[in-house]
């Protein structure tokens, strides 16, 4: 069943993506606050990738972020199952594509896999705007994407929030908290599926493969913080980062 429903979700994601990808930038960096959002996320990435760092961008979408990686020194492999979405990306970053600074691909995960073997190591992996939010078990991929990172490389990850606010007035919200508490992860149904886990049930899915090590969010000045927040900020933010990281 769990297979099966995998199986559904990635192509009701992939086409969902596919009829959507020309209108897509305007849709979410159209909003200020996403701009923001997207800076600082990339800013985190590359400082924890390091100088020249290798980076997978999972779910690379139309390009943004592999623009921004590549601009500032890193080797990107940008991957993303919808074909429409890379479409965008390959004119996009065209002229670093034809320099080696970014490398597009389109598939699914086992089509991935050869691929990031020939590569060898991967210093960060990077999946933005809740990327991740739409695959319902996270323990199996973080088990295969964390034999592709070097030990001690992260993946950084921004993740929607299963206790956002601006959500709680939504027909079934309640309902939804409470069929969560079994799982760990509340679910939301409609033009694609977004399966929303916990930080306890995070940590667990990364375990032990990877750790959970830091969480952020976008701060007043529209740069990342760590810093600890209290409950009131907490329902506020719409995305969480993560950033789990290899064991050296």
């Amino acid at each position: 069943m769990a297979t099966r429903q995998a199986e559904v979700d990635r192509l009701q994601t992939s086409n969902y993506y596919d009829r959507i990808a020309s209108a897509y930038d305007d849709q979410v960096d159209g909003f200020a606050i996403n701009r923001a959002m997207r800076d600082a996320f990339c800013a985190r990435v590359s400082a924890l990738a390091g100088s020249a760092g290798r980076i997978l961008d999972f779910g690379c979408g139309t390009g943004t972020d592999a623009a921004w990686y590549a601009a500032n020194g890193h080797l990107v492999l940008a991957y993303d199952i919808s074909p429409g979405m890379v479409d965008v990306l390959r004119t996009r970053c065209a002229d670093a594509i034809v320099q080696g600074r970014i490398a597009p691909f389109v598939g699914g995960l086992s089509d991935l896999e050869p691929e990031l073997r020939q590569r060898g190591p991967l210093d960060a992996i990077a999946a933005n705007f809740a990327v991740l939010n739409h695959v319902q078990d996270l323990q199996p991929l973080f088990g295969i994407l964390a034999t592709f990172l070097r030990p001690g490389g992260v993946l950084v990850a921004s993740l929607l929030n299963p206790l956002y606010k601006g959500e709680m007035r939504w027909r079934g919200w309640c309902k939804r908290q409470v069929l969560a508490q079994r799982s760990g992860v509340v679910t939301f149904r409609g033009d694609v599926t977004t399966y929303r886990p916990y930080l306890s049930t995070l940590r667990r899915m990364a375990e032990p493969h990877l750790a959970l090590v830091e969480v952020g969010h976008v701060d007043q000045d529209d740069h990342w913080s760590s810093e600890s927040i209290g409950w009131p900020e907490v329902v506020r933010q719409q995305f969480r980062f993560v950033v789990m990281q290899r064991p050296a």
